[in-house]
């Protein structure tokens, strides 16, 4: 009998419900089914790479012929704003800075829309003589310019060129042009010439090696000077980027990578200008070569994949009903442990609330009556020390009590809680304002109240909530000014509701808005401001019950805003 009992609880384990050899069967037919249709779809793929390497070769020899057409397109256009730099510069050396308009409106360059209306001159002092833009009126300070900044203690004369912002919109985009204003060597000022990225980046669109290649001018102190198409908004720092470790020791070349700027992977060439501190970028995606592939063979793979899926999961469905068997069984046990757990942590919490309300609060309650009865008969008998010391040994046993009531109503918001019912939010705030009515006559608070819905709530915890946000607002106020209050709700989705109570207190530091739901986290001293440390903690698990969340959003010295949110009473 002991045997033949063994025999029938092995035969009973989960995972041998087939013979093993039909398991080792089944598993055989899927391996080789697989197999076979993956030696199919390695030649295929295999074909579809070489065609792909090939059009990749092309594409890498057509991206260096625009490359070059780019680096001499961009080289005169510098030129051709380099010459018209140096010659508003020597009419500023020459005849001074007054009449410099008039000389403008006769040397305008060729491709002068390429130039933005903006030349600009600085002294010594960084101080503008003469500018172009209206906006900056003479003698308007720009010492602070980083144009400026890098001639400073230059005694030769140089170019320098510098991206002024990045912006991603494209009609917001330019460089600067500059060159110090040099009489033997001494500096007596900078002249500045504005350039459109976009317009110098345009000339790649009508050479484009696909729909998501790209073109870019980069200066050698890395910063972008102009791209095609702009980056995204969102785009990696330009000093992670790859193309600095490549240029610094080489003069050109290429390299693979996916593009930080917008996400894409390209193949990008490179080429540093002789007579410029500039880089000048080619690349191509390999999305527009793979997108070019042969539409019959494409369609080809793409049957073949559907094949090989619909083959795999004929031959693997066993196994995977097995392993999903496994997995509920699994589950089932993973569920029943954690719910023993739960009853085991809900009757560890109501024995800790049972302590704190029985076995802690009767010794203190005596305590604090034996202390009271000292102060009341032997003050005038005892020292001014000593009636210190029985001051400080009630109002510690005082706080110890609240901190204990305040720890009993914590581990109740679950275990001893009402159902979740329709709640009118608007009264329990008005619960709220009246249990506080005291302290706000005492403080001069006022306290508006918009329009409040009904949710699903417990209404006693509900108006605690309340009670607990609108004492802190009352609580922290700020010294200068009597507390403004304001409860509002706004309906953030059919069944959502995102509940502010608002105030113009002290405010809270950034760095302690998650920190102050922690319980017994204070941000202030026990002499500053009265309290256990446990009010938003309760606030949070109030809340949290709701099935909601809350957060705080405050500037320092102007006042903060608890936000929570709730589901409405007519959810299912």
């Amino acid at each position: 009998m002991p045997q033949i009992s063994r025999d029938i609880h092995e035969a009973a384990q989960p995972g041998d419900e087939f013979p093993r050899g039909t398991w080792w069967r089944r598993a055989g037919v899927v391996f080789a089914t697989a197999a076979l249709i993956g030696v199919y779809v390695a030649v295929i793929v295999s074909n579809l790479r070489d065609m792909e390497q090939e059009r990749t070769a092309f594409a890498e020899s057509q991206a260096s012929k625009i490359l070059l057409s780019f680096e001499t397109h961009t080289v005169r256009l510098l030129d051709l704003a380099d010459i018209y730099l140096r010659s508003a510069r020597h009419f500023v050396l020459e005849d001074g800075p007054q009449h410099l308009g008039l000389f403008l409106d006769q040397v305008t360059p060729p491709k002068s829309d390429l130039y933005s209306t903006t030349l600009t001159v600085l002294d010594r002092r960084g101080r503008v003589t003469f500018s172009t833009d209206a906006s900056l009126t003479p003698g308007s300070d720009h010492s602070d310019m980083p144009v400026f900044l890098h001639f400073q203690g230059t005694t030769s004369d140089s170019i320098h060129i510098s991206a002024v912002n990045d912006s991603t919109l494209p009609d917001q985009q330019f460089f600067h042009i500059a060159r110090p204003l040099l009489v033997g060597k001494e500096l007596t000022g900078v002249i500045v010439v504005d350039i459109h990225s976009s317009k110098i980046a345009a000339f790649y669109r009508d050479m484009t090696l696909g729909q998501n290649s790209s073109a870019a001018i980069f200066s050698l102190d890395r910063k972008l000077i102009a791209r095609q198409p702009p980056p995204v908004a969102e785009a990696a720092p330009m000093g992670t980027l790859q193309i600095w470790n490549d240029s610094e020791g080489n003069l050109e070349g290429r390299f693979r990578k996916r593009s930080l700027l917008d996400g894409i992977e390209r193949t990008f060439l490179y080429k540093r200008l002789a007579n410029y501190p500039l880089v000048v970028v080619v690349g191509f995606a390999h999305s527009d070569i793979s997108a070019g592939l042969d539409e019959m063979k494409r369609s080809e793979l793409i049957e073949t994949i559907v094949v090989t899926l619909a083959a795999m999961a004929f031959a693997t469905l066993i196994l995977v009903m097995d392993g999903r068997n496994r997995r509920l069984a699994e589950a089932e046990r993973t569920s029943r442990a954690a719910a023993q757990l739960l009853e085991r942590s809900n009757a560890d919490l109501e024995r800790f609330a049972y302590v704190a309300s029985h076995d802690l609060k009767t010794p203190l309650r005596v305590i604090t009556g034996y202390a009271q009865m000292l102060d009341r008969r032997y003050r005038d008998k005892l020292d001014e020390e000593a009636n210190e010391y029985i001051a400080f040994l009630t109002a510690g046993t005082k706080r110890m009590y609240r901190l204990i009531t305040d720890l009993l109503h914590y581990s109740r918001i679950n275990s001893q809680a009402k159902p979740l019912q329709p709640v009118s939010s608007g009264r329990a705030a008005d619960i709220a304002i009246s249990n506080l009515k005291a302290v706000i006559e005492e403080n001069g608070a006022t306290i508006s109240v918009g329009p409040l819905p009904t949710i699903q709530a417990d209404e006693s915890q509900l108006s605690s909530l309340f009670q607990n946000l609108l004492g802190n607002a009352i609580k922290y106020r700020h010294p200068e000014r009597k507390p403004l209050i304001r409860i509002e709700a706004v309906r953030l989705s059919g069944t959502l509701w995102r509940f502010a109570v608002k105030d113009n207190g002290i405010g809270i530091e950034p760095e302690h808005f998650e920190r102050i739901f922690v319980i017994f986290q204070r941000l202030h001293a026990d002499s500053a401001y009265d309290g256990t440390g446990i009010g938003l903690a309760l606030c949070q698990r109030i809340v949290t019950r709701l099935g909601g969340r809350i957060w705080v959003e405050s500037k320092p010295g102007e006042g903060s805003t608890f936000f929570f949110t709730a589901n409405d009473a007519t959810r299912d």
